[in-house]
């Protein structure tokens, strides 16, 4: 069963997790940080929102404050687990059905992929001190980057999406990281549930309302 619960109604990733076990990894009032589906290194978490929005930039000031916070305690957490530095992006996709998830959700994971790198050689950026300053326009999508330094860069993407050209974040990410092989990129094909349960054991889910 599920904390308790029906496990009819618990969610798909709980069901992956041994009774009585959290999926969460860190709470905050408007926050929760989760082990991903596609989780193809231990350690990749998954920043959400509790309100339902297309992007972390929909989320005004105060909210991006908290989720800014969260985002790098959980990284400085990462780093000394797994010892290795830490990547965190986002695909701010403002626009309806453009993806399979439309929820804003923060990818946070130990990686060497030098994600930042490669988008600068393919897209203008622009480099920013916190997620307070996301592009602001709700009908603009972006991609953000945290990257190994812990700088963040915000790049717009102009213009109508176009299936075909599409940047996918993790595909990128799986190709740039050598412990990674390429071709289980996609979370729909390659859950990993032993990796998902690794990085339960490793990070240690808190309690309701509990800080990382």
């Amino acid at each position: 069963m599920c904390l308790g619960m029906n496990p009819a109604v618990c969610s798909p990733l709980q069901r992956l997790l041994p009774p009585g076990c959290s999926r969460f990894i860190a709470q905050t009032p408007h926050f929760a940080a989760v082990p991903t589906f596609g989780c193809f290194v231990a350690g990749y978490l998954l920043v959400v929102p509790r309100t339902h929005v297309l992007s972390f930039a929909r989320l005004g000031a105060d909210l991006l404050a908290e989720a800014g916070n969260l985002v790098d305690e959980l990284a400085v957490r990462i780093e000394t687990v797994y010892g290795m530095p830490v990547l965190g992006f986002e695909a701010g996709i403002n626009q309806p059905h453009e993806r399979r998830i439309e929820h804003a959700h923060w990818h946070l994971l130990p990686s060497q992929a030098r994600l930042r790198d490669w988008l600068d050689a393919r897209l203008a950026g622009r480099r920013i001190s916190s997620l307070t300053e996301l592009p602001a326009d709700p009908a603009v999508s972006y991609i953000a980057v945290r990257d190994q330094e812990r700088a963040l860069t915000a790049y717009v993407l102009d213009g109508p999406l176009d299936p075909g050209q599409r940047i996918r974040l993790r595909r990128t990410v799986a190709t740039l990281d050598p412990r990674v092989d390429p071709a289980t990129w996609d979370w729909a094909g390659q859950q990993w549930p032993a990796l998902i349960q690794q990085t339960i054991q490793d990070l240690g889910p808190q309690p309701p309302g509990g800080r990382p």
